[in-house]
């Protein structure tokens, strides 16, 4: 019985200290002890609003197949202080949308999901000729955004 209870426990600690791996790996920048440096999100912590990065490490074909070495370093920064690289930037409705960390209040304005760590955002600057009071700073989860963008 103790030892069901010591696995229990552990098992709800592992559900209960926020952090999920993500379902693919986000390469980009940040700074790390003052220093901008390329990094790679691999989980993130809705609780917190962290992200774990790895450095020294870049997506390859395996991933998220597979775990990143484990001489890698490891990092825990604030999300906000991401900075997906390269940039994807998705056209909609003659307004750019650009890929990016949001916050776990932030809502798809599509189909109303939170918590997506990661999704794009609308610009204010147009796209072509479209109307600027029609303009409207708003967030799309990433697949409503993709949905959206092939229309």
């Amino acid at each position: 019985m103790r030892r069901w209870l010591r696995s229990h426990d552990q098992a709800e600690q592992g559900r209960t200290d926020g952090w999920q791996s993500l379902p693919k790996p986000v390469p980009g920048h940040s700074t790390i002890d003052g220093v901008p440096v390329a990094v790679v999100a691999v989980r993130r912590n809705s609780q917190t609003g962290e992200l774990e990065v790895v450095r020294g490490h870049h997506p390859t074909p395996e991933w998220p197949g597979t775990p990143p070495p484990r001489s890698v370093q490891r990092h825990v920064l604030p999300a906000l202080s991401f900075i997906p690289h390269p940039r994807r930037e998705l056209s909609i409705g003659g307004q750019r949308w650009f890929y990016s960390t949001v916050s776990n209040a932030v809502r798809c304005a599509n189909c109303g999901k939170d918590d997506n760590g990661f999704g794009f955002v609308s610009s204010e600057v147009p796209n072509g000729d479209a109307d600027q009071s029609a303009l409207a700073h708003s967030t799309l989860c990433e697949r409503c955004a993709e949905a959206r963008a092939r229309v």
